[in-house]
């Protein structure tokens, strides 16, 4: 008897970062829940160099499988990565209008309806933006503003359905409108308990004692695994029940990931004292790119006079410039950022230094600021 096993879809990682546009460091690494879902239903998990692979048992006629798993069904991996401060440092999760910030946690997923089996048009995932990621049963306090006495707790699952958030000491299951009562500290005390349950994304909120208002309310991706606290996010692939893509046609998805961008700043420290700021002008000018780079050319204004009359680094004269537009980070570095001085148009550096990769970035009237020190 031969086991024949064909390809289900395939999943590729993209990062605009890296110069060949694959997601270096970067994992995708099924659920347990998926795990035995994969065992029930004979389907394989490889890893490939550009992504994942999954393929599925099947029958002598070569489509169909041995095992056909109902729907809807739903593949659950998590994003991992082998270096997650840098991955998070040049990645741009935002979400118009949100912002991505420190706890949040990313879900990717597709859209049924779209599935793609054209290998050279994959299937872009989308994105939301999660206020974090907790085990099946945990416990929470907080301190609303204003202060009520009483709150209800609702628990939303990932159909917008109301269920309960647990059961009470005698087992019986909570009612789906909980009534909790404030503390005496003012703290509104909760435990969620959906053992037993999917995972996937829960709603969980507070509503006031006439369930007219919601107070409080936060989207987290629950799950039973043990490594859902070391993921950046969760990819779920998704099988509705029309149209029917999960055996016979192979699909092809892909996770897109968008590097940051940011306005570089430059401050030319006078270090040696050689230069007399005072009687010489320095520019920033930006000669031509080589083939193939992403980046465009810059312009650089100068901020305050020269020296800088407020800023000075280890009590050293100052100037500083800052690019008019952000420019986007990028594996390989900008050349031929020239650093000139007039009169005499002489060169100091032909190859100005980019931003560290690591570098933390601030905010400066709500544009990203990359900072780089150069000392002449």
């Amino acid at each position: 008897m031969n086991i024949i096993y064909k390809r289900l879809f395939e999943l590729s990682i993209r990062h605009e970062f890296f110069a060949n546009g694959k997601g270096r460091n970067l994992n995708l690494i099924p659920t347990k829940e998926t795990q035995n879902l994969f065992k029930s239903g004979r389907l394989l998990f490889r890893d490939t160099p550009n992504g994942t692979l999954v393929l599925y048992r099947a029958k002598n006629d070569l489509v169909s499988p041995e095992i056909d798993l109902p729907r809807p069904k739903t593949f659950t991996f998590l994003l991992q990565s082998t270096d997650q401060a840098f991955i998070q440092t040049v990645s741009d999760f935002d979400k118009l209008p949100r912002k991505f910030s420190s706890g949040d946690f990313l879900h990717f997923q597709n859209l049924p309806a779209q599935a793609s089996t054209d290998s050279s048009s994959p299937e872009s995932l989308e994105h939301e933006i999660l206020d974090g990621r907790r085990p099946m049963r945990f416990s929470s306090e907080l301190v609303l503003n204003p202060n009520p006495s009483i709150v209800i707790l609702q628990v939303l699952d990932s159909d917008g359905n109301k269920i309960s958030s647990g059961q009470d000491f005698n087992g019986q299951a909570f009612p789906v409108d909980r009534t909790i009562q404030a503390e005496p500290d003012g703290k509104v005390r909760f435990e969620i308990n959906l053992n037993g349950k999917k995972e996937g994304v829960y709603t969980i909120r507070l509503r006031n004692d006439l369930d007219t208002t919601t107070l409080w309310t936060r989207d987290f991706f629950l799950s039973a695994d043990p490594n859902l606290s070391n993921s950046l996010g969760v990819v779920q692939i998704r099988y509705s029940n029309s149209p029917d893509h999960l055996y016979g046609l192979q699909e092809f998805y892909r996770l897109q990931l968008n590097r940051k961008t940011s306005k570089w700043t430059y401050y030319i420290v006078n270090q040696n004292k050689r230069i007399d700021l005072s009687s010489s002008t320095l520019i920033i000018e930006d000669r031509e790119n080589p083939p193939s780079s992403p980046y465009s050319q810059y312009q650089f204004d100068q901020l305050g006079s020269t020296p800088h009359p407020d800023i000075r680094i280890n009590d050293h004269e100052t100037v500083i410039f800052r690019s008019q537009v952000p420019i986007p980070y990028f594996e390989r570095p900008k050349l031929n950022l020239e650093l000139r001085r007039n009169p005499g148009n002489r060169v100091l550096f032909s190859h100005l230094p980019n931003p560290l990769r690591h570098s933390p970035v601030k905010t400066d009237g709500g544009d990203p600021i990359s900072e780089i020190y150069v000392y002449i």
